[in-house]
């Protein structure tokens, strides 16, 4: 029986996995494929260091060149970042070599070049593990639903800014507390920077629209927020009022155009992503004959990533060739207005002295300028008010942002994904205090 010979690029947290469930699964692999999966070089950037998996000293090389000369007919992409990855994956791609990555980072600005290129030379580019580790929403979306329009994804897609959330909204923790944990727990990296502002799920969801819909704006001019700016108190304001604060990547498909963000979101209980907890994702998949499906699991991690590469291995050699069709680009089709979901609907969150200290006098302030309140929580101490947080409607989010400069104080704002019956909660009275919910 004749090997399939693998070049691995990387040997940190998610190559380590790779290795174990090669070998951990290799019979397994040898009776579907008809031949035994080889690992016959990894490349490395230390050999020396100290790794949780026993490899022999031959395996390893920091040479791109001895994984080709040593006749890998696959070379698996776990090293991360754009470079030297990339380089390594379209010399692996000219070289005839079929590629399996995880790297959102390189092929949401890359990928249009490389998936051209690999068609071009007649291999396999396989990227499961890229957007949601072990959860295998691309091929679900690739084989299960042609025959469906989807018009909507969305989704909860980084582990690492849902647990920050978790804890801060559980155990009131303050976003750097929560992040330290995170790190010490080794969910968050040292440069937390990729995932808490949004690069990492926004990298996400371009893959998922370019496999979606054909077609992406690029990655930059993703409408992107982060969650480094939220506090315990908007959680816990955002909770009083009824909702949850996710950090939601979502891609719509409109007449105007693709819509995509990827932004802190207020999500009602009864939405089914609002239950994820600390570091599991789910995506929420829209088809115009299935309706709703919901996919969770394990986003991240040594082994939910690794099952994901290693499935693509097995299923690309088993597969005749098949160009795949281009990635394209387009122009962004909206600014922030549209991505509140129903009705435009808001959060608005004001900390410190608005006007007056009066919370009546804000709901004046925002009924003059055309700014519909739904609801509104206020915390007082000693009869003065500390932060509110009100659910508005408001047409656009100019409108709302000229509202809230005129209020004269700081505020934030994100949007709310309503369903069912918040769609059609009806305004709170500007002049009465039985519409507010109040608390000392």
């Amino acid at each position: 029986m004749a090997n399939i010979r693998v070049g691995l690029l990387g040997l940190g947290v998610v190559g380590c996995g790779v290795l174990k469930t090669i070998r951990s699964q290799a019979d397994k692999l040898a009776e579907r494929l008809g031949k035994r999966v080889e690992i016959v070089k990894i490349l490395v950037r230390d050999p020396a260091k100290e790794r949780p998996v026993t490899v022999e000293n031959s395996l390893l090389t920091t040479r791109f060149e001895d994984v080709l000369e040593a006749g890998a007919d696959v070379i698996v992409e776990v090293m991360g970042g754009v470079e030297p990855a990339g380089a390594y994956v379209r010399r692996a791609i000219a070289h005839g070599c079929h590629v399996v990555t995880a790297n959102k980072e390189l092929l949401a600005k890359h990928g249009c070049e490389l998936i051209r290129l690999a068609n071009q030379h007649r291999v396999h580019l396989a990227y499961e593990a890229s957007v949601a580790g072990g959860i295998p929403i691309l091929a679900v979306l690739r084989q299960f639903l042609r025959t469906n329009e989807i018009t909507c994804i969305q989704g909860v897609i980084n582990g690492t800014t849902n647990y920050i959330l978790t804890r801060m909204e559980r155990h009131q923790l303050s976003y750097r507390e929560a992040l330290a944990e995170a790190q010490k727990l080794g969910f968050a990296e040292a440069d937390p920077t990729a995932d808490v502002e949004g690069y990492d799920p926004a990298y996400k969801l371009y893959i998922l629209s370019q496999l979606v819909f054909g077609k992406a704006v690029a990655w930059q001019a993703i409408v992107r927020k982060g969650i480094s700016q939220l506090s315990a108190a908007e959680l816990q304001t955002a909770r009083a009022l009824g909702f949850r604060v996710k950090l939601l990547a979502r891609a719509v498909n409109t007449a105007a155009g693709v819509q995509l963000s990827v932004s802190p979101t207020l999500l009602p209980p009864d939405h089914p992503l609002a239950g994820l907890e600390e570091a599991y994702n789910g995506i929420q998949v829209t088809g115009n004959i299935v309706g709703d499906l919901l996919f969770t699991g394990r986003g991240a991690g040594e082994l939910p990533t690794a099952s994901a590469v290693v499935e693509d291995l097995a299923y690309l050699l088993t597969q005749p060739f098949v160009p795949q069709p281009e990635w394209q680009h387009v122009e962004p089709a909206f600014r922030e207005e549209t991505l509140s979901g129903k009705r435009d609907t808001w959060f608005l969150y004001l900390e410190e002295a608005p006007s007056h200290r009066d919370p009546h006098r804000v709901l004046q302030g925002l009924d003059r300028e055309g700014i519909e309140v739904v609801k509104l929580h206020a915390e007082f101490h000693k009869h003065e008010v500390l932060r509110l947080g009100l659910l508005v409607r408001a047409g656009s989010l100019e409108r709302l942002e000229r509202a809230a400069d005129r209020l004269g104080t700081a505020a934030k704002i994100y949007p709310v994904l309503l369903t069912g019956q918040e769609a059609d909660m009806a305004p709170a009275a500007s002049d009465s205090r039985k519409e507010l919910v109040l608390s000392e």
